[in-house]
């Protein structure tokens, strides 16, 4: 019998021990068909979003209509499937996510832990994404490379009418860079990322990208802004990291795309 859902993961320098959980939460969901890794260690890097194209495709061409895109350290939650499969009937959803609950921050985004809610972007972690979407809108931004990636899809998938809906009922355990969550006065909390600088030279560039794209331009450089205020006020490596923030900002305006040489770490 056809299992419902492909599995996609997006691998480069994998923890080993944290990427075996994640293969072994996916194949316990009862609904889980073929896994497909995109190795992006072998060969030429492909980067995020050249993976999960391929990723997409592969699932196609084994004639899926959905396939979950998981992180290499992301682990799903028991039942996470059958709770997803419960709206795949619905006929302009385009993602079904969980909540997120980071291992160094706590829940991310959501408020709640249970109900159903519309939203304007998730990150690529859980997703459960329909195929004829992906088709639609042309796939991921392969000019990305990594960070921004999901957002941009969202973005894409709404432009033409689709919805993202997020079950809070159901969670993925996830690990974004080196985070932490600090509480400012007010109870106001933020969460400090740690990114290598190179991430913050993708995320500088691409999220200005992302704004030209989308008639965003204004949201998304106050984003770059809060991001090097972070940097500057909670981080370690603060010049080296800024240096390469700004650099990113000229290759945005300079036009310069797709993946960077480097030689730090990845996280």
């Amino acid at each position: 019998m056809h299992k419902t859902f492909a599995i996609g993961i997006v691998t480069y320098q994998p923890d080993e021990q944290r990427l075996k959980e994640n293969i072994a939460a996916a194949k316990a969901q009862p609904e889980a068909g073929a896994i497909l890794i995109a190795d992006n260690d072998k060969g030429e890097n492909l980067g995020m979003a050249g993976g999960l194209n391929k990723i997409c495709q592969q699932a196609l061409d084994l004639g899926y209509e959905w396939v979950v895109t998981l992180d290499q350290d992301s682990v799903m939650q028991s039942g996470t499937l059958s709770e997803f499969a419960r709206y795949t009937n619905l006929d302009d959803i385009a993602i079904i996510c969980p909540r997120i609950e980071d291992r160094n921050m706590g829940r991310q985004y959501a408020r709640s832990d249970k109900g159903t809610e519309l939203i304007g972007h998730c990150i690529t972690a859980g997703n459960l994404v329909r195929l004829s979407a992906w088709q639609t809108v042309g796939g991921f931004t392969e000019d990305l490379f990594i960070d921004g990636v999901d957002f941009d899809f969202c973005l894409k998938l709404q432009e033409y009418g689709y919805k993202i809906l997020r079950t809070n009922n159901v969670f993925l355990l996830q690990e974004v860079g080196y985070g932490q969550a600090i509480t400012l006065p007010f109870h106001k909390q933020i969460s400090i990322l740690n990114h290598s600088p190179l991430r913050l030279y993708y995320i500088a560039r691409n999220y200005l990208y992302i704004g030209s794209q989308h008639h965003q331009r204004l949201h998304w450089a106050i984003e770059v802004a809060k991001r090097m205020l972070i940097v500057i006020c909670f981080e370690q490596n603060k010049w080296q990291k800024l240096r390469y923030m700004f650099t990113g900002i000229h290759h945005y305006h300079k036009g310069i795309m797709g993946k960077k040489s480097y030689k730090s770490q990845h996280k």
